[in-house]
């Protein structure tokens, strides 16, 4: 069984790189190790983002038809080589949850527990992107989830 857990913490303190408000939805790992757990596609979309991030580590990020900007971080791999402009459907998979991240050497594992870090941002009126708190998208998809198996 895949057991994974998360809460809302949205906003809660985050120190790396400088102080600084948690932008997302943090899904934690329980039992296994990076490379175990399977991350899938929230919506359909189109890969806008893909690669290392100092922050994210291996991430990538996907826009919804609707405008929203799913951003998937701390991956351990990917499902295939993902490049910008790909499509991508709900429920494909995209990687494998991992440890990637808080460093400026690409490939950095181990710095802090095995997690998906779940983004979503929305643009403004003033074309600006803000982020909202993923928990209750979260909380809603896991209600009335399909079944997906790999």
């Amino acid at each position: 069984r895949k057991t994974v857990a998360y809460g809302d913490s949205f906003m809660m303190e985050r120190t790396y790189g400088g102080k600084r408000g948690h932008e997302g939805c943090d899904i934690m790992g329980m039992e296994r190790p990076r490379g175990y757990y399977p991350v899938v596609s929230m919506s359909d979309g189109v890969v806008e983002k893909v690669g290392w991030l100092e922050k994210g580590g291996w991430r990538i990020g996907i826009r919804a038809p609707g405008g929203a900007y799913l951003y998937y971080a701390h991956l351990y791999g990917y499902s295939r080589e993902w490049q910008e402009g790909d499509a991508v459907k709900a429920g494909e998979l995209l990687g494998f949850m991992g440890d990637t991240g808080y460093s400026t050497v690409e490939g950095t594992t181990g710095n802090f527990e095995v997690h998906l870090h779940v983004g979503i941002y929305m643009k403004t009126d003033h074309e600006d992107e803000m982020s909202i708190n993923p928990y209750w998208v979260l909380k809603y998809l896991q209600k009335y989830r399909l079944k997906y198996s790999y």
